[in-house]
This record gives C-alpha cells, structure tokens and sequence, in this order.
C-alpha cells in the first residue's frame, strides 16, 4: 500500500538548482526496505529517512516543514493527511481514492500514483510557483475544522448513534 521511496526517486530528477529536499520519517517496513533507504541516502542528496519519531518530535516536524508528500499505491485516509491540514501543512498526495476523499476532488496537489516525473514536476511547481503553493496552503487551511478534536468527537458521536439505532 506504501510506496515510500517515490519521492526520493522523484528529487533525482529535478534541476541542478532545485533546493526541494526530502525528509522521511516513519519505521522501515522492513529490513530490505531500510537496507534501500540506506543506500538511497548515500546515492541522493536530496533525501533523508530520518527513522520512527514520537509523536511530540513529529509535531516540532510540522511546525518546519513546507510540505507533506504522501506517496502511497492504495489505502484508506491516512491520518499523515489530517495531522498535516491540522497542522497547516499542504500536501502533495498520489491520487488514490482514500487521499481524494480526504482533500477533495479537486485538490491541486495531486499526481498519478507512482509517476516520479508527475511528482517532481509537481515539487517543482510548489517550489518555483508562490501562487500555486499558496493555493494548495489555502485548501488545507479551509479542511482544517473537518480535522479539529471537536469535528472528530462529534463524527464519533453520531456513528455510535448510528450504531446503537441500528
């Protein structure tokens, strides 16, 4: 469902000048998987897998960081999403249907699920265009109170209403 080295796959490509640069957190997915990043990081400047952070340090994270890229093959909405409109974040996100259903039809942010060239294409237009950046940054701040404690609480609240009526 995760296809977590697109992004470094994708800063390869960009122009000599480009100043994008990738920082991964989460665990490996496996031994291989590391063993790739590993090697990735060795071979490309532009990316660093930074490992599994608590919860408090990937909060300092957002506050830092321009842009949320996830690159996933398929899954539900994924709570990277809500964390990051949370945080007033934009994200770039493959377009499967979990993400879209997240952010919207649409969202500006997207690009074909793995398609390197798309992403980067696309991580160089939110770094080279202030007006397309800014755009993306308007939309997750205008989700933001979908993603809130009180939104989530009342969502909760009216599936188990749902539940006990059924």
């Amino acid at each position: 469902e995760k296809d977590p080295l697109r992004p470094a796959l994708a800063v390869r490509i960009l122009p000599a000048d480009s100043r994008v640069r990738v920082h991964q957190y989460g665990m490996a997915h496996g031994p291989e998987w590391a063993e790739r990043a590993e090697i990735e990081m060795r071979t490309n400047a532009r990316y660093h897998w930074h490992g599994e952070l608590a919860r408090p340090q990937i909060r300092k994270v957002y506050r830092r960081t321009n842009l949320l890229v996830l690159p996933s093959l398929m899954e539900g909405g994924a709570n990277v999403i809500s964390e990051a409109v949370a945080a007033g974040v934009p994200v770039v996100a493959s377009d499967i249907p979990g993400s879209m259903g997240l952010l919207g039809d649409g969202y500006p942010g997207y690009y074909p699920t793995g398609d390197e060239q798309a992403l980067a294409d696309l991580l160089q237009r939110t770094a080279s265009d202030p007006a397309f950046y800014e755009a993306l940054t308007d939309w997750c701040r205008s989700l933001q109170p979908r993603f809130s404690p009180a939104a989530e609480r009342a969502a909760w609240a009216r599936l188990i209403e749902q539940v006990d009526a059924a």
